[in-house]
């Protein structure tokens, strides 16, 4: 029984302010401070700063690590409500719903609205997919303009719309500007192994798709500002970005970022809890059922890919598999489905919750633990560890819902416990945890104190929210020159580094505070 055209649209509209209100919640009501935020807005700060749009830069010197996308619509934002965590934020977060809808809408498009109410679900509890679009970084982009444009390309194989065409190749074009050749390179491995498991690898089929038109499409999109950087930085920026963040990156490991080809899996896992406990029957009933509808063969492909191409790739990040998680939730989404209607057994369903379960108590005893004995400049936050009792909460009733024969009630109270402990993560905990930070620490001396100069080390968060650049060297004498012109300067290093070479100076010690989940201790001092 359909629903009436009005109580749709009411479902609607409720649906939307719930995503919303995920994406939005506290959005500024913490500082930018993990590294890739601070280093992405601070290069959007300064080209804003500089009006120039063209070329990025971090503290004053040329940042080849990213395209332009994320950062031009950080400036717009920082032009409409000036420079803050908000800002910086904030498109992060519209795309975040753009996903999020658009997901929502091609589901019930392709199967049937039930399908497309529990895919949502999933990935709106999928409590770190959600947390990327808090983060002032280029992957909220990413993830929209890939799994858009998959979405549209499955609509113009199977209906046979240019205007869905036209989405797909459009949105390959402004994924490259959000984040290089990988927004072309996987979705087009997606398409060849598609049309391979469909037997549809034809020279007809392929001229039916319109490479060679979708490709100038895709390169009138993302070439000039590649072809003006390259020139205005004489090729500099084209070989760090190319080969150096894309190349090098598949082959080798970067920045510490490395591992087994099963950390993709874990990623998948932490980045999909709690219903990430259920992927591995909801691969194998998709695949048995694969060909009851194609949307589900092409999701598991999607799956498939990104799951296996980064497990290959080198350099390994929780965020690189998460354009595939809109897919994965559908996979999800089928077997709960399924299960719901009595199609599959609760064996399997039964076996992950106590998994799910056992694990979701150990969390906030493991988080305790954590902020009491291994971080413990985090010690006057560690009671923000209890929020972490809303999930096994959830999970307690999930079983208690499973034994009453209620499974729609079941997995809604897994869902709904995830998303109520993402908001609390975002409106209580990280707050609270940043409290103890080296950035608020430094609050009050960073004030006092406009001549910096760092030395060898420096947390790159305070650049962004000091607003400020910052002379940096490895030379001792050069601090020594700069506080003698400057007598009131203050010098920010690392505690390691200022044992070493700072150990027979007479100073005063202003800030000295661990950062956050790092392995160093950043310190502020000043001559005597």
């Amino acid at each position: 029984m359909s629903l009436p055209l009005q109580s749709q649209k009411f479902y609607s509209i409720f649906i939307f302010l719930a995503i919303a209100l995920l994406c939005f919640v506290n959005l500024g009501g913490h500082p930018i401070y993990i590294l890739d935020e601070a280093k992405n807005a601070e290069a959007a700060r300064e080209m804003w700063m500089n009006k120039d749009w063209l070329v990025p830069t971090f503290n004053g010197e040329l940042r080849t690590d990213k395209p332009p996308l994320h950062y031009w619509f950080m400036i717009l934002s920082y032009q409409l409500f000036g420079v803050s965590a908000f800002s910086a934020r904030l498109f992060s977060a519209v795309f975040g719903i753009l996903t999020l809808v658009s997901t929502y809408h091609y589901t019930k498009k392709f199967i049937h609205e039930k399908m497309a109410q529990l895919t949502l679900l999933v990935l709106l509890s999928s409590i770190f997919f959600v947390q990327e679009f808090h983060l002032a970084v280029p992957d909220p982009y990413l993830i929209f303009f890939v799994s858009f444009g998959l979405f549209n390309f499955y609509d113009f194989y199977i209906h046979r719309k240019k205007k869905a065409g036209f989405l797909f190749y459009t949105a390959l074009g402004l994924g490259v500007l959000a984040k290089g050749p990988v927004a072309i390179a996987l979705p087009g491995l997606i398409v060849l192994v598609f049309l391979i498991f469909k037997k549809d690898l034809k020279w007809k089929t392929l001229v039916r798709l319109q490479p060679f038109l979708g490709g100038i499409l895709t390169l009138l999109i993302a070439f000039p500002w590649f072809y003006l950087i390259h020139k205005a930085t004489d090729g500099a920026f084209t070989q760090g970005f190319f080969l150096e963040h894309n190349l090098q990156r598949f082959g080798s490991e970067m920045e510490g970022h490395g591992g087994w080809p099963f950390v993709t899996w874990a990623f998948v896992l932490l980045g999909m809890l709690p219903f990430s406990f259920f992927i591995l029957q909801s691969l194998v009933q998709s695949w048995k059922k694969r060909t009851t509808h194609d949307f589900i063969l092409f999701s598991w492909t999607v799956a498939a890919v990104f799951i296996v191409f980064f497990s290959i790739s080198t350099t390994k990040l929780p965020n690189y598999p998460m354009p595939s998680y809109p897919f994965i939730a559908v996979l999800i989404g089928f077997y709960l489905h399924e299960l719901i209607q009595h199609k599959i057994g609760l064996k399997a369903y039964r076996i992950s919750l106590w998994v799910y379960l056992v694990i979701a108590i150990l969390l906030p005893v493991a988080a305790f633990v954590v902020l009491t004995q291994v971080e413990t400049q985090l010690f006057p936050a560690r009671w923000a560890s209890i929020y972490l009792v809303i999930l096994p909460l959830g999970a307690i009733l999930s079983f208690y819902f499973m034994k009453k024969k209620a499974l729609s009630k079941s997995v809604l109270s897994l869902g709904l416990s995830a998303v109520l402990m993402t908001f609390c993560l975002f409106q209580f905990v990280y707050p609270q945890l940043l409290q103890e930070s080296p950035l608020a620490k430094a609050q009050e001396i960073m004030a006092q104190h406009p001549k910096t100069i760092v030395y060898k080390g420096y947390d790159p968060a305070f650049l962004f929210n000091f607003e400020r650049n910052f002379p940096v060297t490895d030379s001792k004498s050069a601090v020594l020159n700069f506080l003698q012109e400057n007598p009131e300067a203050v010098v920010i290093t690392k505690e390691k580094i200022l044992r070493s070479d700072w150990e027979v100076e007479n100073k005063e010690i202003l800030v000295q505070q661990k950062a956050l989940f790092e392995n160093y201790t950043l310190v502020i001092f000043k001559l005597k």
